[in-house]
């Protein structure tokens, strides 16, 4: 199956993490295609040097990362759940890591465990989801290049993939267009309009949402129009208050710091303020 590119394919979007950047000043990314569908995937690489307390901020993306401790067993390796507040996540010190970050939809079905029960947690990913294990081991090996272990978990996700209940026909029809509705608006859209949009009543929208996303559809839109305000915020000249408040849709400026407060446990200016501090 031949797909676009990721510019076309998807209206895409990526949460941030900035701490992550911050912190390990050797932090490289790179944006791509979940193989065979429009979803964007981020591949990332950081080392925790060995003096470092090895904790670093995260924000809620209401996506899930997968994190390969380099040249560790294969059985260290994590998934992270969606944090539903800013927290610290504890990083080992002296460790080169390789992360992915996603949207689980294709991969819902191999789940062991339930994503919602996935969410503000961490849990070994042999635990959660079976990737094979040589690719793994590939991901893993100290001599590999960032490209190579990108290379290596596309292969080890396509087996998945095309293996026992993750296939194309396995995420439900008009589901990729919901997702993309919700990009779109960055998360100012009602669950009226997506489960329109997914011709299927509300009640039967939300169950669906949370098998293959682990979120509600409301918690998961407000955490998309709290990320493209942080995007916006990480650009201080376009990053005017009434700007973000009149176009994510926020009531006011009272709705848009409540809403900021309750993911990042501090206000806009006090989170842009401990940023640049620590820059």
């Amino acid at each position: 199956m031949n797909m676009p590119a990721a510019s076309t394919a998807f209206e895409t979007f990526m949460p941030v993490q900035p701490g992550f950047a911050k912190h390990f000043s050797d932090y490289t990314e790179h944006c791509d295609l979940l193989p065979d569908t429009p979803l964007p995937v981020l591949f990332y690489q950081f080392s925790v040097p060995c003096g470092h307390s090895g904790r670093c901020p995260v924000l809620p993306g209401g996506h899930v990362d997968m994190l390969f401790p380099v040249g560790g067993p294969h059985t260290d390796s994590l998934l992270l759940g969606s944090v539903l507040c800013r927290r610290e996540v504890p990083f080992r010190p002296g460790t080169l890591y390789f992360g992915v970050r996603l949207l689980p939809v294709p991969l819902a079905p191999a789940f062991k465990i339930p994503l919602k029960e996935l969410a503000d947690r961490s849990t070994p990913l042999d635990l959660a989801l079976s990737i094979p294990a040589a690719a793994i081991q590939q991901i893993q090996q100290e001599e590999a290049s960032f490209h190579r272990r990108i290379s290596s978990f596309h292969s080890g996700l396509r087996k998945l993939l095309h293996s026992g209940p993750c296939t194309a026909a396995s995420v439900p029809s008009h589901f990729y267009q919901a997702i993309r509705l919700i990009f779109q608006s960055c998360g100012n859209i009602s669950i009226t309009e997506l489960s329109t949009a997914m011709d299927c009543s509300t009640r039967s929208f939300r169950s669906l949402f949370e098998a293959y996303i682990g979120l509600s559809p409301k918690l998961f839109c407000q955490i998309i129009r709290y990320q493209s305000a942080v995007g916006r915020l990480l650009h201080p000249s376009r990053a005017a208050f009434n700007d973000i408040i009149s176009e994510y849709g926020y009531y006011d400026q009272a709705h848009f710091i409540h809403e900021f407060k309750k993911f990042s446990s501090e206000c806009p200016t006090r989170w842009m303020v401990q940023l640049l501090r620590k820059s």
